[in-house]
């Protein structure tokens, strides 16, 4: 998210505050087993400041080391516990890393049905759904697979694994698509929202939901749609009330 640096408190915060109604992001673990929000294997990318882990793959760093790495802004990188009591919405969950799926899947299952109800736990890779699953079974919202390419065997993954939700990118999406996943029973998820066609390409598509990187933007380009707002008439009252809010 522009306004903070990504997978932190501040940018959940802030995304909450535009008034987003679900929070992607990306689960690992670290050498001594806490649940922490990084998308990377390492924070040579995000680290504001120079760090002696700059290049240290998160799996092999415990938790008091990983937290002395800067983000920028006073941010550190959070606990997916910290993450879970500082955010109300509904939030998508990715696994990025297979040793995380079974600690993921433990520990949810610790914490009370109402943050259970708000995860929907996510994977490109299907043996850590699989893992998850065989752990825990009974996750409220399911699990969702990440289908980048379309000419793989996703569909015997998805219907092995037993997933609520397929996750496509937007830019291969079809309809005829959608609706084989629709009448199987699927939701489908189709990202990213980066400009004007894109509202009107997930209309025509006919998804269940979509996401951007700066949801700010992306919730401008929803309410000056009129097609979209006459769709979803709930979504226009509720912007209405967030500027009234904040003005």
């Amino acid at each position: 998210m522009a306004t903070a640096p990504e997978n932190t408190l501040s940018s959940f915060a802030e995304a909450e505050r535009v008034g987003v109604d679900e929070i992607e992001l990306d689960v690992k673990v670290t050498r001594d087993g806490e649940l922490v929000i990084l998308h990377d294997r390492t924070v040579d990318r995000t680290a504001a400041v120079s760090t002696p882990f700059l290049h240290t793959p998160i799996e092999t760093m415990t938790f008091d080391e990983l937290r002395t790495v800067d983000l920028g802004g006073g941010e550190q990188i959070p606990t997916f516990e910290e993450t879970l009591d500082a955010t109300s919405v509904l939030l998508q969950v990715e696994i990025k890393a297979p040793n995380a799926a079974r600690p993921l899947a433990q520990f949810l299952q610790s914490r009370p049905e109402s943050d259970q109800a708000r995860c929907l736990v996510t994977s490109f890779d299907p043996l850590s759904l699989a893992d998850f699953t065989d752990e825990w079974s009974g996750a409220p919202r399911g699990t969702g697979l990440h289908v980048p390419e379309l000419d793989t065997n996703w569909r015997e993954q998805a219907q092995r694994i037993g997933v609520s939700t397929i996750l496509i990118p937007l830019s291969i999406v079809t309809r005829p698509l959608v609706d084989e996943l629709h009448d199987a029973g699927y939701l489908v998820a189709a990202s990213l929202i980066e400009g004007p066609g894109d509202v009107r390409r997930v209309l025509e598509m006919d998804v269940d939901s979509s996401a951007s990187n700066a949801p700010e933007y992306a919730r401008r380009l929803l309410e000056e749609s009129a097609e979209f707002t006459a769709r979803f008439p709930d979504f226009a009252r509720i912007g209405a009330l967030l500027a009234s809010h904040s003005s």
